[in-house]
């Protein structure tokens, strides 16, 4: 892995309060390359939520709310697992909200 990825959860910059460990979950899940936490926007959501936005050439697009902000997050997935990565994320994102 390059330099700045740790447990498959790339750090060079900034994530939201609470989704490290969220983002080191979803890294092990089988199928998964890559997590690359993109860009912070501010927003008006409450709580913390992690869910798939869409697909993407190389994988899944997840966007991450927490407490005022929005945060996108992208996935290098391999083609056959998607699906799987995708119910996965859904699963452990009960477990994150409760």
């Amino acid at each position: 892995m390059p330099k700045y990825f740790r447990k498959g959860v790339k750090r060079e910059h900034h994530f939201l309060k609470g989704l490290e460990k969220p983002l080191e979950e979803i890294a092990a899940i089988p199928g998964v390359k890559k997590v690359i936490p993109g860009r912070i926007y501010a927003s008006d959501s409450r709580g913390f939520e992690i869910k798939v936005s869409r697909e993407t050439q190389t994988g899944l697009k997840l966007v991450a709310k927490s407490d005022g902000s929005v945060q996108d997050v992208f996935l290098v997935v391999e083609g056959a697992y998607r699906l799987q990565v995708r119910e996965e994320i859904a699963r452990l994102a009960e477990e994150w909200t409760k």
